[in-house]
């Protein structure tokens, strides 16, 4: 659950504050207690037409992984913090109480100092190679990623003093994040231990999901 910070329209008219959970497809649901973002800093473009940006400091429990050379649908990496910076369009319009929004854009991420998960990727290649046992020992090397995102908005004006909002936003990213090192297990057909050097160059982690935030605005008008 990440603290949110909003700042909307084109100037601090409207400030607020809201909750949000980040649930990744294929990975655990962000840690319940995360550090703060600030959403929704922009300007408007056009009477019904923001451009917003800002960001969210996640704490991942874990994420899934592709471009191995073989599938796994459990989180390949975690727990470690994630980045993430979006640009959205916005286009909102109020009937009477009621704003709705929807958005559209693309955002960054990056991977602070990702863990991999040994019990995750060591069940994932024994599966793999067909073998009883199997130790991982590998580095991961995470670059900058990026994505897009869409989603919509509510926002309810209880009274000239605050408005009740709630938004969803799906999200797909991807960031290189190139796998190297050992892996021992077995037995083989000799019925030895062996250890294998590997170098899985194409491997990204996904970042893909469901963002879902709960707040109240203060002075929205």
């Amino acid at each position: 659950m990440t603290l949110v910070l909003f700042v909307v329209q084109n100037s601090v008219q409207a400030q607020g504050i809201s909750f949000s959970y980040l649930i990744p497809k294929n990975g655990y649901l962000s840690a319940p207690v995360s550090p703060f973002s600030i959403r929704g800093v922009g300007f408007s473009v056009a009477r019904y037409t923001r451009v917003e940006s800002g960001f969210s400091l996640y704490s991942m429990s874990g994420l899934a992984m592709e471009g191995l050379p073989f599938t796994w649908d459990r989180p390949l990496t975690g727990p470690h913090f994630t980045l993430m910076v979006p640009a959205e369009l916005v286009f909102s319009v109020a009937i009477g109480r009621l704003g709705i929004s929807v958005l559209g854009g693309g955002f960054g991420h990056w991977h602070i100092n990702p863990r991999i998960n040994y019990g995750e990727l060591d069940r994932a290649i024994r599966e793999w190679e067909g073998w009883e046992v199997a130790n991982a020992d590998m580095e991961i090397d995470a670059k900058i990623g990026w994505g897009w995102l869409a989603g919509g908005g509510l926002e309810y004006q209880v009274n000239d003093q605050f408005a009740l909002t709630a938004e969803a936003h799906y999200l797909q990213g991807y960031a290189d994040a190139p796998l190297s090192g050992p892996y021992s297990g077995g037995p083989d057909e000799d019925g030895n231990i062996i250890t294998t050097p590997a170098e899985f160059k194409d491997v990204r982690i996904v970042l893909e999901g469901v963002e879902i935030s709960l707040g109240v605005v203060l002075n929205p008008n």
